[in-house]
Protein backbone atom coordinates (compact mmCIF):
# COMPACT_ATOMS: atom_id res chain seq x y z
CA UNK A 1 0.00 0.00 0.00
CA UNK A 2 1.31 3.40 -1.10
CA UNK A 3 1.87 5.42 2.18
CA UNK A 4 0.43 9.36 2.19
CA UNK A 5 0.74 12.19 4.60
CA UNK A 6 -2.50 12.68 6.34
CA UNK A 7 -3.81 16.11 7.78
CA UNK A 8 -6.39 16.31 9.84
CA UNK A 9 -8.87 19.94 9.76
CA UNK A 10 -11.19 21.30 12.45
CA UNK A 11 -11.56 24.77 10.51
CA UNK A 12 -11.82 26.11 7.20
CA UNK A 13 -9.71 28.55 6.69
CA UNK A 14 -6.67 26.86 7.63
CA UNK A 15 -7.34 23.46 5.24
CA UNK A 16 -8.25 26.36 1.98
CA UNK A 17 -4.62 27.45 3.13
CA UNK A 18 -3.00 23.82 2.86
CA UNK A 19 -4.83 23.31 -0.50
CA UNK A 20 -3.24 26.46 -1.81
CA UNK A 21 0.24 25.22 -1.53
CA UNK A 22 -0.69 21.50 -1.87
CA UNK A 23 -3.82 20.89 -3.87
CA UNK A 24 -1.98 19.43 -6.69
CA UNK A 25 -1.18 16.68 -4.76
CA UNK A 26 -3.81 16.45 -2.63
CA UNK A 27 -7.23 14.26 -2.00
CA UNK A 28 -9.86 15.61 0.29
CA UNK A 29 -12.03 12.83 2.39
CA UNK A 30 -14.87 13.50 4.25
CA UNK A 31 -16.47 10.11 4.63
CA UNK A 32 -13.65 8.09 2.84
CA UNK A 33 -16.22 5.49 1.68
CA UNK A 34 -14.96 5.70 -2.09
CA UNK A 35 -11.27 7.21 -0.90
CA UNK A 36 -10.20 4.32 1.64
CA UNK A 37 -11.46 1.62 -1.18
CA UNK A 38 -9.13 3.58 -4.18
CA UNK A 39 -6.32 3.33 -0.77
CA UNK A 40 -6.60 -0.01 -0.29
CA UNK A 41 -6.23 -1.11 -4.07
CA UNK A 42 -3.80 0.96 -5.06
CA UNK A 43 -5.59 2.44 -7.62
CA UNK A 44 -3.23 4.42 -10.02
CA UNK A 45 -5.61 7.41 -10.19
CA UNK A 46 -3.92 7.82 -6.62
CA UNK A 47 -0.54 8.02 -7.68
CA UNK A 48 -0.39 11.72 -8.22
CA UNK A 49 -1.78 12.20 -4.23
CA UNK A 50 0.75 12.73 -1.54
CA UNK A 51 -1.37 13.93 0.73
CA UNK A 52 -4.83 13.03 2.15
CA UNK A 53 -7.02 15.92 3.24
CA UNK A 54 -9.78 15.11 6.66
CA UNK A 55 -12.41 17.83 6.47
CA UNK A 56 -14.75 15.52 8.24
CA UNK A 57 -15.08 17.29 11.51
CA UNK A 58 -15.15 21.26 9.82
CA UNK A 59 -18.64 22.03 12.02
CA UNK A 60 -19.20 24.77 9.45
CA UNK A 61 -19.13 22.61 6.69
CA UNK A 62 -22.18 20.14 8.42
CA UNK A 63 -25.44 22.52 8.38
CA UNK A 64 -28.36 22.13 7.09
CA UNK A 65 -30.20 25.52 7.06
CA UNK A 66 -33.07 27.47 5.20
CA UNK A 67 -31.85 31.03 4.48
CA UNK A 68 -34.32 33.55 2.54
CA UNK A 69 -35.43 31.58 -0.12
CA UNK A 70 -32.89 28.74 -0.25
CA UNK A 71 -31.42 25.58 1.54
CA UNK A 72 -27.99 25.58 2.04
CA UNK A 73 -26.14 22.10 2.60
CA UNK A 74 -22.80 21.93 4.29
CA UNK A 75 -20.33 19.27 1.99
CA UNK A 76 -19.40 17.66 4.71
CA UNK A 77 -23.17 16.39 6.00
CA UNK A 78 -23.73 12.55 5.95
CA UNK A 79 -26.27 10.91 4.24
CA UNK A 80 -28.11 9.76 7.03
CA UNK A 81 -28.10 13.54 8.60
CA UNK A 82 -29.97 14.48 5.10
CA UNK A 83 -32.31 11.94 5.26
CA UNK A 84 -33.44 12.40 8.82
CA UNK A 85 -33.82 16.58 7.85
CA UNK A 86 -36.81 17.81 8.33
CA UNK A 87 -36.28 21.07 5.93
CA UNK A 88 -35.51 18.43 3.52
CA UNK A 89 -38.08 15.80 4.09
CA UNK A 90 -40.43 18.88 3.65
CA UNK A 91 -39.06 21.18 0.49
CA UNK A 92 -36.87 18.19 -1.45
CA UNK A 93 -38.55 14.78 -1.30
CA UNK A 94 -36.74 13.42 -3.92
CA UNK A 95 -33.52 13.80 -2.55
CA UNK A 96 -34.68 12.38 0.78
CA UNK A 97 -35.82 8.93 -0.99
CA UNK A 98 -32.68 9.28 -2.97
CA UNK A 99 -30.01 9.35 -0.34
CA UNK A 100 -32.60 6.30 2.31
CA UNK A 101 -31.10 4.01 -0.72
CA UNK A 102 -27.86 4.76 -0.55
CA UNK A 103 -25.31 1.92 0.74
CA UNK A 104 -26.47 0.42 3.70
CA UNK A 105 -27.13 2.62 7.11
CA UNK A 106 -23.51 1.96 7.64
CA UNK A 107 -22.21 3.88 4.96
CA UNK A 108 -25.07 6.59 5.21
CA UNK A 109 -23.78 6.88 8.63
CA UNK A 110 -20.35 8.35 7.19
CA UNK A 111 -20.81 9.30 3.74
CA UNK A 112 -21.41 12.72 2.44
CA UNK A 113 -23.39 14.29 -0.38
CA UNK A 114 -19.90 16.56 -1.17
CA UNK A 115 -17.77 13.30 -1.29
CA UNK A 116 -20.73 11.70 -3.83
CA UNK A 117 -20.24 14.69 -6.16
CA UNK A 118 -16.84 15.06 -5.95
CA UNK A 119 -15.73 11.31 -6.74
CA UNK A 120 -18.58 11.53 -9.63
CA UNK A 121 -19.16 7.88 -10.39
CA UNK A 122 -21.54 7.68 -12.79
CA UNK A 123 -23.86 5.90 -10.73
CA UNK A 124 -23.45 8.45 -7.86
CA UNK A 125 -27.56 8.58 -6.55
CA UNK A 126 -27.60 12.17 -4.92
CA UNK A 127 -26.96 13.72 -8.17
CA UNK A 128 -30.07 13.03 -10.32
CA UNK A 129 -32.12 14.99 -7.77
CA UNK A 130 -29.80 17.52 -6.98
CA UNK A 131 -29.84 18.11 -10.96
CA UNK A 132 -33.53 18.54 -11.16
CA UNK A 133 -33.96 20.85 -8.18
CA UNK A 134 -31.41 23.40 -9.80
CA UNK A 135 -28.68 22.74 -7.11
CA UNK A 136 -25.55 25.09 -7.64
CA UNK A 137 -22.21 24.68 -5.28
CA UNK A 138 -20.15 27.00 -3.48
CA UNK A 139 -16.53 26.36 -4.36
CA UNK A 140 -14.02 28.14 -2.04
CA UNK A 141 -10.09 28.94 -2.45
CA UNK A 142 -8.33 31.36 0.08
CA UNK A 143 -8.67 34.77 -2.09
CA UNK A 144 -12.13 33.77 -3.83
CA UNK A 145 -15.19 32.05 -4.03
CA UNK A 146 -17.75 31.20 -6.66
CA UNK A 147 -21.06 29.55 -7.03
CA UNK A 148 -21.91 27.70 -10.40
CA UNK A 149 -24.77 25.54 -11.34
CA UNK A 150 -23.83 21.80 -9.97
CA UNK A 151 -23.78 20.54 -13.49
CA UNK A 152 -20.92 22.87 -14.77
CA UNK A 153 -18.91 20.94 -12.82
CA UNK A 154 -19.46 17.54 -14.06
CA UNK A 155 -17.39 16.56 -16.67
CA UNK A 156 -16.47 12.65 -17.31
CA UNK A 157 -16.72 9.91 -14.81
CA UNK A 158 -14.62 10.67 -11.91
CA UNK A 159 -13.59 14.40 -13.04
CA UNK A 160 -15.08 17.66 -11.83
CA UNK A 161 -13.97 21.51 -12.47
CA UNK A 162 -12.65 21.75 -9.08
CA UNK A 163 -9.39 23.98 -9.12
CA UNK A 164 -6.57 22.20 -7.00
CA UNK A 165 -6.93 24.80 -4.51
CA UNK A 166 -10.56 24.90 -4.20
CA UNK A 167 -12.87 22.92 -1.90
CA UNK A 168 -16.45 22.18 -2.45
CA UNK A 169 -18.01 23.49 0.82
CA UNK A 170 -21.86 23.37 0.02
CA UNK A 171 -24.64 22.88 -2.26
CA UNK A 172 -27.61 25.54 -2.57
CA UNK A 173 -31.08 24.74 -3.34
CA UNK A 174 -34.02 26.81 -4.31
CA UNK A 175 -36.86 26.61 -2.03
CA UNK A 176 -39.57 25.14 -4.90
CA UNK A 177 -43.34 25.24 -4.40
CA UNK A 178 -45.78 22.70 -3.25
CA UNK A 179 -47.54 21.60 -6.52
CA UNK A 180 -44.66 19.46 -7.87
CA UNK A 181 -45.35 15.65 -8.24
CA UNK A 182 -42.45 13.70 -7.93
CA UNK A 183 -40.60 10.42 -8.51
CA UNK A 184 -37.07 8.99 -7.74
CA UNK A 185 -36.05 5.34 -9.37
CA UNK A 186 -32.83 2.99 -8.53
CA UNK A 187 -32.96 -0.29 -10.38
CA UNK A 188 -29.84 -1.96 -8.85
CA UNK A 189 -28.88 -5.72 -9.11
CA UNK A 190 -30.73 -6.06 -5.54
CA UNK A 191 -33.00 -4.21 -3.30
CA UNK A 192 -30.48 -3.04 -0.51
CA UNK A 193 -26.71 -1.61 -0.57
CA UNK A 194 -26.85 -1.73 -4.17
CA UNK A 195 -24.47 0.16 -6.57
CA UNK A 196 -27.17 1.58 -9.70
CA UNK A 197 -27.63 0.02 -12.97
CA UNK A 198 -29.82 2.84 -13.79
CA UNK A 199 -31.46 5.75 -11.98
CA UNK A 200 -33.68 8.79 -12.64
CA UNK A 201 -35.54 11.75 -10.92
CA UNK A 202 -38.57 13.26 -11.81
CA UNK A 203 -40.49 16.67 -10.98
CA UNK A 204 -43.40 17.24 -12.57
CA UNK A 205 -45.84 20.50 -12.18
CA UNK A 206 -49.46 19.85 -14.49
CA UNK A 207 -52.08 22.37 -15.40
CA UNK A 208 -55.34 20.12 -15.63
CA UNK A 209 -54.00 17.80 -18.99
CA UNK A 210 -51.12 19.91 -19.83
CA UNK A 211 -47.53 19.98 -18.97
CA UNK A 212 -47.09 23.12 -17.16
CA UNK A 213 -43.32 22.06 -16.38
CA UNK A 214 -40.91 18.83 -15.90
CA UNK A 215 -36.87 18.28 -14.83
CA UNK A 216 -35.91 15.06 -14.95
CA UNK A 217 -31.95 13.84 -14.77
CA UNK A 218 -30.85 10.30 -14.90
CA UNK A 219 -27.75 8.17 -13.07
CA UNK A 220 -25.82 5.53 -14.19
CA UNK A 221 -26.55 5.98 -17.66
CA UNK A 222 -24.88 8.83 -19.26
CA UNK A 223 -21.29 9.19 -18.44
CA UNK A 224 -22.12 11.61 -15.52
CA UNK A 225 -25.43 12.42 -14.19
CA UNK A 226 -27.61 14.55 -16.43
CA UNK A 227 -30.48 16.84 -16.88
CA UNK A 228 -32.35 16.72 -20.28
CA UNK A 229 -33.13 20.62 -20.73
CA UNK A 230 -33.70 20.40 -24.55
CA UNK A 231 -36.17 17.58 -24.31
CA UNK A 232 -37.58 19.61 -21.09
CA UNK A 233 -38.26 22.14 -23.12
CA UNK A 234 -39.47 20.49 -26.13
CA UNK A 235 -42.54 19.19 -23.33
CA UNK A 236 -43.66 21.94 -21.65
CA UNK A 237 -47.27 23.17 -22.93
CA UNK A 238 -47.90 19.43 -24.20
CA UNK A 239 -51.23 17.56 -23.68
CA UNK A 240 -50.47 14.83 -21.64
CA UNK A 241 -51.24 11.25 -22.70
CA UNK A 242 -49.82 7.89 -22.70
CA UNK A 243 -48.83 8.42 -26.28
CA UNK A 244 -46.69 11.54 -25.34
CA UNK A 245 -45.12 9.23 -22.34
CA UNK A 246 -44.11 6.57 -24.49
CA UNK A 247 -42.42 9.09 -27.02
CA UNK A 248 -40.67 10.91 -24.36
CA UNK A 249 -38.88 7.67 -22.81
CA UNK A 250 -38.28 6.48 -26.59
CA UNK A 251 -36.18 9.88 -26.84
CA UNK A 252 -34.62 9.81 -23.60
CA UNK A 253 -33.50 5.96 -24.73
CA UNK A 254 -32.35 7.61 -28.59
CA UNK A 255 -30.40 10.28 -26.50
CA UNK A 256 -28.85 7.87 -24.24
CA UNK A 257 -27.23 5.56 -27.53
CA UNK A 258 -26.10 8.81 -28.87
CA UNK A 259 -24.11 9.95 -26.08
CA UNK A 260 -22.70 6.39 -25.04
CA UNK A 261 -22.83 4.22 -27.75
CA UNK A 262 -24.12 0.65 -28.42
CA UNK A 263 -22.35 -1.28 -25.28
CA UNK A 264 -22.50 -4.41 -23.49
CA UNK A 265 -24.82 -3.21 -20.66
CA UNK A 266 -27.33 -1.47 -23.83
CA UNK A 267 -29.19 -4.19 -24.30
CA UNK A 268 -30.77 -4.93 -20.98
CA UNK A 269 -30.57 -1.27 -19.66
CA UNK A 270 -32.24 0.87 -22.69
CA UNK A 271 -35.74 -1.80 -22.67
CA UNK A 272 -35.52 -1.54 -18.80
CA UNK A 273 -35.71 2.58 -19.04
CA UNK A 274 -37.97 3.08 -21.78
CA UNK A 275 -40.72 0.75 -19.39
CA UNK A 276 -39.69 2.34 -16.14
CA UNK A 277 -40.05 5.48 -16.97
CA UNK A 278 -43.08 5.59 -19.44
CA UNK A 279 -44.49 3.60 -16.31
CA UNK A 280 -43.31 6.52 -13.79
CA UNK A 281 -44.45 9.19 -15.84
CA UNK A 282 -47.38 7.25 -16.47
CA UNK A 283 -48.19 6.83 -12.35
CA UNK A 284 -47.43 10.23 -11.94
CA UNK A 285 -50.48 11.76 -14.23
Amino acid sequence: MKKHSFHKFTELRPALEFMEKNGAQSKIIAGGTDMLVDIRKGASKLDPVKHIVDIHDIQELRNIEIKGNVCRIGACCTFKEIGINEDVRSYYPVLKMAVDRIGSPQIRNVATIGGNICNLAACADSIAPLLVYDAQVRLCSVGDERIVPLENILIKPYKTDIHPDEMLTEIILPIPDKDWKYCFYKLGRRSGVSISRLSYAILLKTNKDKIEDIHFAFGALFSVPKRLLDLEQELRHQTISADLWKDVSRKVAQKIIEETGIRWSTPYKIPTLQQLFFTSLMDLT
